[in-house]
């Protein structure tokens, strides 16, 4: 309890720190080398039900002409993608395309049988009149049906959402896509300086938001984890891929000298036949998140043990490109 709590007095520290900076992320993507926005955990997931509207208790990133439904509903549609363990792309494809077909706004009516924030047709298989409108089950229907298409992160965006879509203007979502993308930038809450191609704050805020939910062996989200799956899904989260499992993800990354660890490196222990058995994200001052076995829950725990292996820092710290050391 004393590590969770600890915890998330980092991650309230991080964010009463830079929050005050989010309102300059709706004229900055983030790129490399200036300033970029982790998504912290927020009390979106509980905005199930139609219509939504934020309650007066929630914390929201000024968004000039949206109001607090389109705010509300651009917020869920932030925190489901990094719930599903996807980056922030995805993010981007789902708001420009709710801002094409609802304004994003959780609609009772639309062309034929369309409904809700994407306009999905009961009629076409997208579920009932009452599932299409909670905005949490359509956005996730709207994932689920990104995810299938191969490449989709590859994409242009008009390409992307027409393949889910199937509108009739499917060159209209590209309009949407600047304002889509300063939206998923300012909702993420806790903006920090990056160091080029370092995007740690997603990283760690993923990880926050994944403690207390159960180790599952082979788990990758978004309710259970094993030890791999959560820091592979933490990478992802920035839109960094890592290998699955956690012998591959040593191998890797750069290796980082004991003492030499930075928050968003990764901790490995127990070394078997083919590589770490275990494998943890470093936060800071001794400590990690992981997800250590099915006897217990993603939580805080210091690395400092006896079966440390060492750290390796993965390809999208600064230190990419140099020779690995081992």
């Amino acid at each position: 309890m004393k590590a969770a709590a600890a915890g998330a007095a980092f991650l309230l520290l991080l964010v009463s720190a830079f929050v005050a900076a989010a309102t300059s992320i709706l004229t900055s993507s983030g790129t490399p080398g200036s300033v970029a926005c982790a998504i912290p955990p927020s009390t979106a997931s509980s905005m199930a039900g139609s219509p939504v509207a934020a309650p007066a208790s929630t914390p929201t990133v000024p968004m000039p002409g949206l109001d607090a439904e389109q705010q509300s509903n651009a917020a869920l549609i932030v925190q489901l993608a990094m719930e599903h363990g996807l980056p922030t792309r995805a993010a981007v494809i789902a708001i420009a395309t709710a801002l094409q077909e609802s304004q994003l706004r959780n609609l009772r009516y639309g062309h034929l049988d369309s409904l809700g924030l994407f306009q999905q047709r009961p009629s076409q298989g997208w579920g009932t009149p009452a599932q299409i409108l909670d905005p949490r089950f359509a956005t996730s229907t709207f994932y689920d049906h990104l995810v299938k298409m191969t490449h989709w992160e590859q994409l242009s965006l008009t390409r992307a959402a027409q393949a889910v879509q199937r509108s009739g203007r499917p060159d209209a979502y590209a309009q949407w896509e600047p304002l889509a993308q300063r939206l998923v930038d300012a909702l993420a809450g806790t903006c920090v300086p990056l160091i080029p191609g370092e995007q740690v704050a997603a990283v760690l805020a993923y990880a926050h938001a994944q403690l207390g939910k159960p180790y599952v062996w082979g788990a990758e989200g978004p309710t259970a984890f094993d030890c791999s799956g959560l820091t592979m899904r933490a990478y992802q989260a920035a839109g960094i891929t890592i290998p699955r499992v956690a012998a591959d993800q040593w191998r890797h990354g750069l290796s980082v000298p004991l003492g030499q660890e930075l928050p968003g490196d990764l901790a490995f222990f127990r070394m078997e036949a083919d590589g770490p058995g275990h494998v943890g994200l470093v936060i800071s001052n001794g400590q990690m998140i992981h997800a250590p076995n099915r006897r217990t829950v993603v939580k805080i725990d210091t690395y400092h043990r006896r079966d440390l292996l060492g750290f390796t820092r993965p390809s999208a710290h600064p230190a990419i490109g140099q020779p690995d050391p081992r």
